[in-house]
């Protein structure tokens, strides 16, 4: 797995994880030769497997990340969840739209990429440093 670099660090286990895991989930699915799981026959762009794929990492990840929340009492946890909606709601619009993370790649790339960058600063730092100073969980090590 590739290690987050210097800068995306939260400084909570469990989120730092869940973004090395969505980078390199994203690594493999955009790989070169990486082809898209179709279920028959030739693809009718209607339910994109890689799309599917990043919707059921992040929907676990971001689960778990919220759990971690709850049971902190993060205070501004339903703003970070909310966030978390977004990238989810933003995927499935895709796949409502028929966007194929094969043909398409760049521009589901550089949605996850300016949210990431965006939730990042706007809402997992922001819970690291929270949780960090009040000692509600370890500091990562």
């Amino acid at each position: 797995m590739s290690p987050l670099t210097e800068g995306q660090e939260t400084g909570v286990r469990e989120i730092d994880a869940g973004n090395e895991g969505l980078q390199y989930l994203l690594q493999r699915l955009f790989a070169p030769l990486v082809e898209c799981r179709r279920v028959a026959g030739p693809c009718d762009f209607r339910a994109c497997t890689k799309i599917q794929a990043i919707i059921r990492y992040t929907g676990r990840n971001f689960a778990g990340q919220e759990a971690v929340m709850t049971d902190a009492d993060y205070p501004n946890g339903n703003d970070h969840q909310r966030h978390h909606a977004s990238l989810l709601d933003g995927l499935k619009q895709m796949q409502a739209e028929c966007v194929c993370a094969e043909r398409d790649s760049a521009s589901v790339r550089a949605f996850i990429a300016r949210w990431t960058t965006d939730h990042l600063q706007r809402c997992d730092r922001p819970f690291g440093r929270w949780a960090v100073t009040r000692r509600v969980l370890p500091p990562v090590a």
